[in-house]
């Protein structure tokens, strides 16, 4: 099954202070990265990337289950402080199929 995946980073309303950048850098941020790269390579993380200018990630799974999909995604350090939406999709070729399917009908419909 594949997923598009939506991850951003909540945002404080507190600007953060040096201190608390270089935290959330080397504890969320690096290793998402790092994670993300390693699931990748493991084919998991099928295409995707960081967004540009912001802490936030868009990328398309391959996962048996949601269950799976689920536990990939709380590997991922940023899961902990983002806003996710995940959308199931289908291959064109399904898709094709199915509209296929679905004209044939619409047109023995037509027929009677």
């Amino acid at each position: 099954m594949l997923f598009l995946v939506e991850m951003d980073h909540l945002k404080s309303l507190a600007p953060p202070t040096p201190e608390a950048g270089k935290d959330s850098v080397e504890r969320i941020i690096f290793p998402t990265l790092e994670r993300a790269e390693q699931l990748i390579s493991e084919k998991k993380i099928l295409a995707g990337g960081p967004v540009v200018g912001s802490v936030a990630l868009r990328f398309i799974v391959e996962s048996d289950s949601t269950e799976d999909l689920d536990s990939l995604l709380t590997s991922l350090p940023l899961w902990t402080v983002a806003e996710i939406r995940v959308t199931s999709l289908i291959t064109f070729s399904e898709r094709r199929d199915h509209v296929q399917s679905l004209l044939a009908k619409l047109e023995a419909r037509a027929k009677s």
